[in-house]
């Protein structure tokens, strides 16, 4: 992988050297300024392999680092900045972070990277990487627990082959980054895929903000001065800048030909609308454990309801309803943990149709009620998350055997609303109360998308709860 990315770096170095890599306010990094910075933090970097830490919730900082961890051949661990104190330290300690480049109240060694507007200019192509570089991503799935996913060099290559085939990427394009850089999909289809094509990558600081319930007017003011050909969402991203657009009577650039959106299932209601504003949003599935990506809507071979075909080189089976990866994009392994070889057993629900993946949900959040029904929690929640002001919902069975939702809200939302919002569900699938939870609260919402279902239990023991009255009609199963 990296042998691939900086011979295509150092090549556009010298054939469009002015030409912007990356773009963040009135910062501006040409291709000829970031070849010279892969080269000058070099000589700082020079050694045996070790394990650095990346503290910074500026995107173009974390970008830089981890690009110039990666040309030196080192191991980078991304301390994401939505993560509670005791998780980062968690990280830092399992990872066996030596180094820090950012700031950390960890005792940790700190670094200072010379940044690309002092470094001398290059006057040479760029000498080929340093190669065994490793990533080492923190995800904390269903639980609070961070768990440390280690991939290497060959599982970026592959991930980046499939996606160059699936999205088709050009030096035109401008990919607007709005996720963070903490995340392994942004870091993969939002940096190095752009740089591999000689494209640029123009980032939005306040995109952490808006991700967490804060305003949506710099993401949008962003769109229309870059004038993004392609950009990475998640569903309550998407659900908010779908409001931010329809209130403010405002149309998506027309510059965009690809939004891709996943990490938690996506309304149909809310694709179909995004499109109405010219938003080209196509789903896609994966997971940190199969360096992100599985299966992709391509921008010219889209189908709704399906998250798209499984990427070149990976291997996708079912079994007993279960998705099952192989292939070269599986991760290594957990640290601390042995190695993974062979199949990975993803946890998803899923079936093929025509030839594309549809995923159904979780397999260890099947909720089975008493009455014997099984209900996929994120098919339930999908239906609330349409609307901008629920950014996450999790369906939960009490201890009664009564189903109720926790609505995570941005802005105020009345129970009689939130029955408007299920009333096209079977009857047997619909909760019968709902508690509010509010956006802004520590942890509760996760960057990948969704609520973090570990706090269920307790939020249905602490919050209030409204009644949902239905209507009787007959159940259609």
């Amino acid at each position: 992988m990296t042998d691939r990315v900086f011979n295509a770096l150092s090549q556009h170095a010298a054939q469009s050297p002015e030409k912007t890599a990356l773009r963040s306010g009135t910062r501006c990094i040409a291709y000829r300024s970031l070849a010279a910075f892969l080269v000058q933090n070099a000589k700082t970097l020079a050694g045996p392999a070790r394990v650095f830490g990346i503290s910074t919730s500026d995107p173009l900082d974390a970008a830089l680092a981890d690009l110039a961890l990666t040309y030196s051949g080192h191991v980078s661990v991304h301390v994401p900045p939505f993560f509670s104190a005791s998780q980062q330290a968690h990280l830092i300690e399992s990872a066996g972070v030596e180094t820090i480049i950012g700031t950390s109240q960890a005792p940790v060694t700190p670094l200072v990277l010379c940044p690309p507007e002092a470094c001398p200019p290059l006057t040479t192509p760029l000498d080929p990487p340093v190669a065994g570089a490793r990533r080492i991503i923190f995800t904390s799935g269903s639980s609070g627990t961070p768990k440390g996913v280690l991939i290497g060099e060959s599982q970026m290559a592959a991930a980046l082959a499939g996606l160059e085939k699936a999205i088709a990427p050009v030096r035109e394009d401008i990919h607007l980054s709005l996720l963070p850089v903490a995340q392994l999909l942004e870091q993969v289809a939002g940096l190095y895929l752009p740089l591999l094509a000689g494209a640029e990558v123009h980032f939005c600081p306040e995109a952490l903000a808006a991700l967490f319930g804060g305003p949506m007017a710099p993401i949008v003011a962003a769109m229309a001065s870059a004038r993004p050909t392609t950009s990475i969402l998640v569903p309550a991203l998407l659900s908010r800048l779908v409001s931010e657009l329809r209130t403010t009577a405002t149309q998506a650039p027309a510059s965009l030909r690809l939004i891709a959106v996943g990490g938690a299932r996506t309304s149909p209601a809310l694709l179909a609308e995004a499109e109405a504003l010219g938003l080209p949003v196509h789903e896609g599935y994966g997971l940190s454990e199969c360096c992100s990506v599985v299966a992709l809507n391509g921008p010219l071979d889209a189908r709704a309801g399906t998250v798209g075909r499984v990427l070149d080189g990976v291997e996708v089976r079912i079994d007993d309803g279960e998705i099952v990866v192989s292939g070269p994009t599986v991760m290594e392994g957990y640290i601390g943990h042995p190695p993974v070889t062979g199949e990975w057993r993803t946890g998803d629900l899923g079936r093929f149709e025509e030839g594309r993946l549809i995923v159904e949900g979780r397999k260890d959040w099947l909720i089975v009620t008493p009455q014997g029904r099984n209900i996929n929690p994120e098919w339930v929640e999908a239906a609330l998350c349409a609307d901008p002001r629920i950014p996450a919902a999790g369906l939960y069975l009490a201890p009664d055997d009564q189903l109720e939702i926790i609505a995570v809200l941005a802005a105020p939302v009345a129970p009689a609303q939130i029955e408007a919002l299920l009333s096209d569900l079977p009857l047997y699938a619909r909760p019968s109360r709902v508690r509010f939870a509010p956006a802004s609260q520590a942890g509760l919402l996760k960057p990948g998308g969704g609520i973090d279902r570990s706090q269920l239990a307790q939020l249905s023991r602490m919050l209030p709860c409204f009644p949902i009255s239905h209507d009787m009609k007959e159940c259609v199963a």
